[in-house]
């Protein structure tokens, strides 16, 4: 095949609003859960970079938040022991930690994502769904792919008339004749 393949299209940016929306509930999510759904922001985290230190920092997260719960369901009945308050501090600290270590991986990747989207030159406010365009706005042209040349193809080369072909043809005329006679009866 001969010609050039558009390159697959560029997944949009998400709108600011959207983004600003998703990191308000996975903060909430960790904060007023006191830490305790902390791991959900983590694999937020660990699925957007899909780095092995991102997937370290989940599963350790988990591992934390499966201790205190652990702990808080087998302490003694009557005052919490000393563990008890190491459980507490864990998730304490798991909230503070995991919200504000998300906050800073989650800016800095849109960050890095609009200046590799500037860089080459895909735009990175998103169009208006619905309405007029605003004042100003000029689409994206979709970029020029020159077209194909069809070259004119030369004729396939006749094979030489041969007699033997003329023979077969005249059998079959034969032939032909001979059914049409023996239908006809």
């Amino acid at each position: 095949m001969h010609g050039h393949v558009p390159a697959p299209p560029q997944p949009r940016p998400a709108a600011t609003a959207l983004v600003v929306i998703v990191r308000v509930i996975f903060v909430s999510v960790t904060l007023l859960s006191l830490g305790i759904l902390s791991w959900i922001t983590m694999l937020r985290i660990a699925i957007l970079r899909r780095r092995p230190l991102d997937w370290a920092l989940f599963w350790g997260t988990c591992v934390l938040v499966v201790f205190a719960l652990v702990e808080f369901g087998t302490g003694p009945d009557d005052e919490p022991g000393t563990l008890g308050y190491i459980a507490l501090a864990v998730l304490f600290t798991l909230a503070a930690g995991v919200t504000t270590h998300y906050l800073i991986v989650d800016i800095g990747h849109y960050r890095a994502v609009s200046a590799v989207r500037a860089a080459s030159g895909v735009p990175t406010a998103a169009p208006l769904p619905y309405g007029p365009p605003p004042y100003g706005y000029v689409p994206p042209q979709p970029p020029a792919y020159p077209q194909p040349q069809i070259l004119p193809q030369p004729p396939l080369p006749q094979p030489p008339h041969s007699q033997r072909i003329d023979r077969v043809r005249a059998e079959l005329d034969e032939l032909s004749d001979y059914l049409r006679k023996e239908q006809g009866r």
